[in-house]
């Protein structure tokens, strides 16, 4: 059964736009569903160093009272080895809105963005544990082209993950 959240978004499609520090409570809130809890002003920082990239491109799916319920970042790079590609680094879609065709909204846009500025591919990594998105991307048409381990090392002062 459908939540009346999940009807209303059906009947009044979400405004796809570029996301702006006012959605910086929302996009923290959406992030802690990704596993990456960020307080509203360090989310503030990263929306602000992110809107003044020209490689990058950070989406809100806003719901009819203007309140973020979605958001997607992709990044724009030149790599040596396969030629220019935009990445989706992050989406999620609030629980609540999900199954309402927002996370097909957001890549769409993506993907409009990535060919106006030229690039020969879009490309997303998925967490093994997210196993909705293993759905996800093969039904927008993504094919799995590998599987890798991830490797960090915070750096000095750097929070570690």
């Amino acid at each position: 059964m459908q939540s009346p959240d999940q009807v209303s978004l059906r009947i009044t499609p979400p405004v796809i736009r570029r996301a702006t520090e006012r959605d910086a409570d929302a996009v923290a809130r959406l992030a802690c569903h990704l596993g990456y809890p960020a307080d509203t002003d360090t989310m503030r920082n990263r929306i602000r160093t992110v809107a003044a990239s020209s490689g990058d491109l950070l989406l809100v799916a806003a719901d009819s009272s203007d309140t973020a319920i979605g958001w997607l970042h992709a990044h724009a790079a030149q790599l040596i080895e396969s030629g220019f590609r935009v990445e989706i680094l992050g989406l999620v879609v609030s629980p609540v809105a999900r199954r309402a065709g927002i996370g097909r909204a957001l890549v769409a846009e993506s993907e409009r963005w990535a060919a106006g500025i030229g690039a020969e591919a879009v490309v997303v990594r998925s967490n093994v544990q997210r196993e909705e998105s293993h759905a996800f991307y093969p039904a927008l048409g993504y094919h799995v082209t590998k599987t890798q381990l991830v490797y960090r090392k915070p750096l000095s002062g750097g929070p570690p993950s």
